[in-house]
């Protein structure tokens, strides 16, 4: 864990990463999501891994609420 402030640079406010943090796919010039947690925590994510994070939600989506898809689905065939 480490200790980091956030600056502002220009318009916008940046942290920067520990570069031990490299060996985990974090290097100069890829790209990440930011997820805001909603109680103080961000969640950071590779790009590559917002394709499985997609995935993820999706099956959560279809497994909590998979009786409301199907009654829209089944709503679809009748037009």
């Amino acid at each position: 864990m480490n200790l980091v402030k956030v600056r502002r640079v220009g318009n916008s406010n940046v942290i920067s990463l520990p570069r031990a943090l490299e060996a985990g796919g974090f290097e100069p010039g890829v790209s990440v999501l930011i997820e805001d947690l909603g109680n103080g925590e961000l969640r950071v994510l590779l790009s590559d891994q917002v394709r499985e994070r997609i995935g993820d939600v999706g099956r959560r989506i279809v497994e909590e609420r998979g009786h409301a898809l199907r009654e829209l689905a089944g709503h679809d065939r009748d037009e």
